[in-house]
């Protein structure tokens, strides 16, 4: 395989342009060599916000691994939309323009899927999305100036000299700080050996959870005359056209502690705002410490229950999602998760049908 291309295709200081002409020559010489669990993986990040690699290396990761479609939502924008369409073409890959939207709840993050392209294109076309993403931006380049200041007298009451200066931004992440992630890949990068070793964090993972977004350490609100409640980005993603859903429930537990009972109210409520699915199966998902059951059995059951006990409404469709970053040291793949526990049936191409079966009657209501 030409390691040219592969540099090319990936390169962060290339223009989308040149990735793409990289990807037609890898389209040309590359026949898929790699496996996938799932045919589609509706959650996963590009260096547009804070993952790894570009958005047309994704894709090309997607072709390799004979998979069908792929669902890249970076945090907060929508910059490399374009740039995953035209791979997508390219490798033959179907591609679900997405975002995920942090909120002013520290587990909830609300992942938006625009299954109709063209849709979404001509949204693009008029800037819908300005007025929420541009402000963000703004606002998170404030935020995390801030965080990354914390970073010293942080780690000197654990008696852990750390910093972040420019040349390490520069060194560390691909395409410059967008997210707390790239606080926490950053640092994981630069001290993880010892990190680990004084047992502070265990992996880049550990790290963002223990540090990077808790309130206590690095963690710094956001300073935003804009309602950043789950509910808010339901219904701005509802006004788009496009299909809301909470993400990753599992972090519901790890970061407010919640039980089953509290998650399935809080699925109650951001379904009765507008929210149309539930990311039931993902990485994180293990073993529910109350029921002992698989946490994903436990999310799609909570799923089943609220079309059930809501019979008169559309009801909760599923998504799957790896939440793939490519982040050194994260252990994840695209369409696996970690060591392949994303599953299969939650991951089948058909779904993406019933997604857009579902955008396509909501915009025409």
């Amino acid at each position: 395989m030409d390691q040219n291309l592969l540099h090319a295709i990936n390169d962060f200081q290339n223009t989308p342009a040149s990735r793409l002409d990289a990807a037609t020559e890898l389209a040309r010489c590359v026949t898929p060599d790699l496996s996938s669990r799932c045919e589609i993986d509706l959650h996963c990040h590009s260096f547009i916000s804070d993952g790894y690699c570009s958005p047309s290396a994704i894709i090309f990761d997607a072709f390799r691994r004979r998979m069908k479609a792929v669902a890249i939502s970076d945090h907060d924008l929508i910059d490399g939309q374009e740039e995953a369409i035209a791979a997508g073409d390219i490798f033959g890959i179907e591609i679900i323009p997405a975002m995920e939207f942090y909120t002013d709840r520290p587990g909830i993050e609300i992942i938006a899927h625009f299954p109709d392209r063209e849709q979404f294109r001509s949204l693009l076309a008029v800037k819908a999305f300005d007025p929420v993403c541009e402000p963000i931006r703004i606002a998170k380049s404030h935020q995390l100036a801030a965080m990354i200041a914390r970073i010293p007298e942080c780690f000197a009451r654990m008696k852990f000299p750390a910093e972040i200066t420019t040349s390490d931004i520069n060194r560390y992440v691909r395409n410059g700080i967008s997210t707390k992630g790239d606080i926490s890949v950053i640092m994981w990068q630069k001290y993880g050996p010892e990190l680990a070793a004084r047992d502070i964090a265990s992996d880049v993972k550990d790290f963002q959870a223990r540090y990077t977004t808790n309130d206590e350490m690095l963690n710094v609100p956001l300073e935003l005359d804009m309602d950043l409640s789950p509910s808010a980005f339901v219904r701005r993603i509802r006004e788009w056209g496009g299909l809301p859903g909470l993400a990753h429930p599992t972090e519901l537990r790890k970061k407010e502690n919640l039980g089953n009972a509290a998650l399935y109210e809080i699925i109650c409520e951001l379904a009765d705002a507008g929210m149309q699915t539930l990311e039931v199966d993902g990485w994180r998902n293990g073993i529910c410490p109350e029921t002992g059951l698989h946490q994903t059995d436990v999310f799609e059951s909570m799923r089943r229950q609220y079309n059930q006990e809501h019979s008169g409404r559309l009801p909760l469709l599923f998504t799957n999602g790896s939440d793939n970053h490519n982040q050194p040291g994260e252990g994840l793949e695209l369409g696996g998760g970690r060591d392949n526990n994303l599953r299969p049936e939650f991951g089948s191409y058909s779904n993406i049908a019933a997604l857009r079966r579902r955008q396509q009657y909501l915009n025409s209501q």
